[in-house]
């Protein structure tokens, strides 16, 4: 079967053709896609992962144990800068007092990127434990926090998403 268009006869034959090149240029295109993709980023985030697997039944206990200190505790991020802020804690025991004697550090880092890890430990400030940060620019910063002492061997952590304008 064919069509006159403009003294032109489509046939199948062309359809085949049109039909091949349009799928021919979304692999090619596909391809493009996978071969930035593949180069960009290996797709492995965590390098033990299996083995973190394994172990995730001891990342439940350590979690228990930390709840049943009862602590309670509040991060938060002051931006004061383009690229600066105070990192704060408030970190109390289970009768509300607030913990006066810990070690605490913080690990700040992007999502996706380590070469900007940074770490800054918070001092006691009377109300608080505070670190003044400098970071390499605006966007999202995964912080973790371990604070050590209290009375316990295991440290208690704390995990938090800034986000910085």
């Amino acid at each position: 079967m064919s069509a006159n268009i403009e003294g032109k006869v489509l046939t199948g034959r062309h359809v085949a053709l049109m039909l091949a090149a349009f799928f021919g240029l979304m692999f090619a295109v596909n391809g493009v896609f996978v071969y930035f993709a593949l180069g960009s980023f290996s797709g492995v985030s965590e390098e033990d992962a299996y083995k973190r697997g394994l172990s995730y039944n001891q990342e439940i206990d350590h979690h228990s144990r930390q709840l049943a200190r009862g602590w309670t505790s509040e991060v938060d991020f002051m931006q004061t800068g383009a690229s600066q802020g105070i990192l704060t804690l408030d970190i109390r025991d289970k009768d509300g007092r607030l913990l006066e004697d810990l070690r605490i550090v913080a690990t700040i880092r992007r999502p996706v990127v380590d070469s900007t890890d940074q770490e800054a430990s918070l001092l006691y400030g009377g109300e608080d434990y505070a670190a003044d940060l400098t970071l390499v620019g605006p966007g999202q910063w995964d912080v973790s926090i371990l604070a050590y002492g209290g009375g316990y061997e295991e440290p208690y952590r704390l995990d938090k998403r800034l986000w910085l304008k």
